[in-house]
């Protein structure tokens, strides 16, 4: 990659190969996963909305919107922890996979309190 504007993903990627930046990715997705996976594991099977076993059809048609929020705003984080990691701390290490998780397993659970808050402050349509 880069290879039509150098000076453009040289300064926008900031060195950072690009096998880190997906690696990175993927980790925190899978943090998004698991998040999901745990929230599913302690549902109430008896409630109406859910169905008494599980279902993995279920599991994604209901979570797809919570995955689309909280997979956009765990690839802009871990894009920006990435790349601005130097620039903001002044060490030259760049940050572990645990970390990428972590922010993909947490993310999730802050979306959907932001979520929540907001949809708390809003006043009734009519």
């Amino acid at each position: 990659m880069g290879t039509k504007y150098p000076d453009f993903w040289a300064a926008f990627l900031n060195g950072m190969p690009l096998g880190v930046l997906f690696a990175g990715f993927v980790f925190a997705l899978l943090g998004v996963l698991l998040n999901a996976l745990l929230k599913a594991s302690s549902r109430n099977p008896l409630s109406d909305r859910t169905p008494v076993e599980f279902s993995w059809k279920f599991f994604w048609s209901d979570n797809v919107k919570r995955f689309v929020r909280s997979g956009v705003t765990t690839l802009i984080v871990i894009f920006l922890s990435l790349r601005f990691f130097k620039e903001l701390t002044g060490v030259e290490d760049s940050i572990s996979m645990i970390y990428c998780f972590g922010v993909g397993f947490a993310i999730d659970k802050a979306v959907m309190a932001l979520k929540k808050r907001i949809g708390a402050n809003e006043e009734p349509k009519p």
